[in-house]
């Protein structure tokens, strides 16, 4: 049976669908991104529903004081997507939808016979809210008033789940935050993410030069780089660098300017992957503190490039790390522990050998789905 998908930009769903279609077991991709902007090979089978994503992501490029809210934006999107996609869905298989964009894909589905997979690139909202939710409270910010929870919004989640025949999931970590939402333990499929072999190729050499730390996402509250800020000021740091790839935001502005530590941060904003890629081969270490992080899909590329990563213990991509081997996992906001990780990966600075190709991975789903099929 094929595996099918839909979602409004490609996250970690279409290089699956990609390493998949390698493998002539793809059914169809259903994309918020236009085709000129994916760039797939030229028989792949990709079907664009992108007017509002393109709205959404270009009002993302205007200042943070001039953005429509976040969150509204991103559920008149899914909506939309969601419909335009249920009119089109035709065949058999799986059909892979993303939570708050497939109910009325997967309402289809089932008129249809097609088994629907819902694929979380994330943990339950209600679960994400409540983790980072004091971070929030640290700079005097009250979540639910800055980002209320959309009305509505928790029952278009539940019905998706109530379609939803098998969950996947890319760590242990959002699995055992389904498994305390009440899914059964045996309808979750745990398939880490990989990466693009070619693009985060393995470095040849070892970094020389100033110690350099890369931290790579959006700089809101939710990433706990705030901590990482505060080890750099809790040891001797002068001489290092960190380097920041990303959007940055008001809500971590005052962490940055009361920043008193010897390391050097520079701003790099955010990059195409390709640019990404060159600078993690530089880097003696990424850090990924997060409140709340269902992978992290910048950890496990700068693993296949060679970069030794720390991450909080709430990050998903933890469990593709050999502690003290490929790098460390830390305790939330212990910034004491970053400290110490900080100085173990500075007298080691090599190159982690361990590699994760996305053909890895679709053989992981294939195996599961095979698995679930009567026999």
């Amino acid at each position: 049976m094929k595996h099918s998908f839909a979602a409004t930009n490609p996250c970690h769903v279409y290089d699956m669908a990609l390493a998949l279609w390698e493998k002539k077991a793809l059914g169809a991709y259903f994309s918020g991104y236009p085709r000129w902007r994916l760039k797939p090979p030229p028989a792949f089978p990709i079907k664009t529903k992108a007017f509002r994503t393109l709205v959404t992501y270009g009002m993302q490029r205007l200042p943070e004081a001039l953005r429509i809210n976040d969150d509204s934006m991103f559920r008149w999107q899914d909506a939309g997507f969601d419909r335009a996609v249920s009119r089109s869905l035709a065949g058999e298989g799986f059909i892979h939808g993303i939570p708050g964009q497939c109910l009325e894909i997967f309402k289809r589905a089932r008129t249809i016979g097609m088994r629907t997979i819902l694929n979380h690139a994330s943990g339950p909202v209600e679960q994400q809210r409540a983790m980072i939710a004091p971070e929030y409270e640290r700079v005097g910010l009250d979540l639910e008033a800055l980002v209320p929870f959309p009305k509505g919004y928790e029952e278009r989640l539940h019905g998706e789940r109530q379609l939803a025949d098998v969950h996947c999931v890319a760590s242990t970590v959002v699995r055992d935050q389904l498994i305390s939402d009440g899914i059964p333990a045996e309808q979750i499929w745990v398939v880490p993410y990989g990466a693009d072999a070619a693009l985060f190729a393995k470095r040849r050499t070892v970094p020389s030069g100033p110690f350099r730390i890369c931290f790579a996402g959006r700089q809101s509250l939710r990433k706990g780089i705030h901590y990482l800020l505060k080890a750099l000021e809790s040891v001797d740091s002068q001489g290092w660098e960190l380097h920041c790839f990303g959007m940055e935001f008001k809500e971590t502005a005052r962490d940055f300017s009361e920043f008193s530590g010897g390391a050097k941060v520079l701003q790099r904003g955010s990059v195409p992957q390709k640019e990404l890629a060159e600078s993690l081969r530089e880097m003696d270490v990424l850090v990924l503190p997060s409140a709340e992080e269902a992978f992290g899909l910048v950890v496990v590329q700068a693993l296949e490039i060679g970069v030794p990563c720390i991450v909080s213990d709430r990050v998903g991509a933890k469990d593709l790390i050999r502690d003290g081997e490929s790098g460390s996992i830390v305790p939330f906001a212990d910034h004491e522990a970053i400290a110490n990780s900080l100085l173990d990966w500075q007298e080691k600075r090599l190159t982690v050998e361990d590699h994760f190709p996305w053909s890895a991975c679709a053989d992981n789903l294939l195996l599961q789905a095979s698995q679930s099929l009567p026999s």
